[in-house]
């Protein structure tokens, strides 16, 4: 054997090692190498409502070395899509109730149900909505999962190769794990509130432990979360849910608190700028 071929020979073994390690850890060779982004908590907007008090924070993201200025767009768009919704109710409920104090909009970023890549960033935040303090059915979740760097919204049923098929697995999967926790009877009190739909199962995050879907309080069901790990959902994955799924990463970055600074200062301009 002549010693270029065996040179050609050892690459062509190198590049299958490449190719099965790469495919171990669940990325098809040639794969572009995904990167974490840094997460920002921005102020929670004010909800035009009279006698409303808001509070909170929503995600945004930094780093990676791409322009994120739409998927932080996007994070916004669904941050603002919920107020107005719930604004219409608030608009037309509040001036209806009795109790003087105002009303509460609140949301809140948990860094254990969110992600952030070069991928997908996906957030599950917990979410206060009260006509009055202690309104029954209050605390709920807002969710927000878009692509990168387009921006485009990711919904549950876009997770799924068949929508109907991969709810019911989901919401099996979900179920037997709140079963475990102190909501266990939940499932079976309210049936029709954690039936496999898109709409019961719509607030989710990608997390980096699995698919993380809350669900609202109702009655003596305090709003409930659980994570279902991918293994159970992978063979019910679309092809972009794979491709998600497998460009999920824990969100990087500490902020320095002249970092912190700076991020509030350019989250004012920001606000200034989308109010002109």
């Amino acid at each position: 054997m002549t010693r270029l071929a065996a040179g050609t020979i050892l690459i062509l073994f190198a590049a299958v090692a490449v190719g099965a390690d790469l495919r171990a850890r669940g990325r098809p060779a040639g794969a572009t190498t995904v990167a974490a982004l840094a997460v920002v908590s921005a102020p929670t907007p004010q909800l035009r409502v009279p006698r409303y008090d808001t509070s909170g924070t929503y995600p945004q993201v930094r780093g990676g070395g791409i322009d994120l200025r739409a998927v932080n767009a996007g994070l916004s768009k669904a941050m603002l899509a919920d107020q107005r919704t719930y604004a219409r109710y608030a608009r037309r409920e509040k001036p209806r109730v009795a109790y003087p104090e105002h009303g509460r909009y609140r949301t809140v970023v948990d860094r254990r149900l969110m992600s952030a890549s070069t991928v997908v960033v996906s957030a599950l935040l917990p979410a206060t909505r009260e006509v009055f303090p202690g309104q029954s059915g209050g605390d709920d979740w807002l969710a927000m999962t878009v692509r990168v760097p387009s921006g485009a919204r990711v919904t549950i049923t876009d997770l799924f190769k068949s929508p109907d098929r991969g709810l019911h697995v989901l919401a099996a999967a979900w179920k037997a794990r709140i079963r475990r926790t102190g909501g266990r009877s939940c499932p079976d009190v309210y049936r029709e509130v954690y039936a496999p739909t898109a709409q019961n199962y719509g607030a989710f995050a990608l997390t980096p432990t699995g698919l993380a879907v809350g669900t609202p309080e109702v009655a003596a069901c305090y709003r409930l979360v659980a994570t279902v790990p991918y293994r159970v959902l992978r063979p019910h994955l679309s092809r972009l849910g794979r491709t998600l799924v497998d460009g999920v990463r824990t969100p990087s970055g500490y902020r320095s608190p002249r970092r912190r600074r700076l991020d509030a200062a350019w989250f004012a301009r920001s606000a200034q700028s989308s109010q002109q």
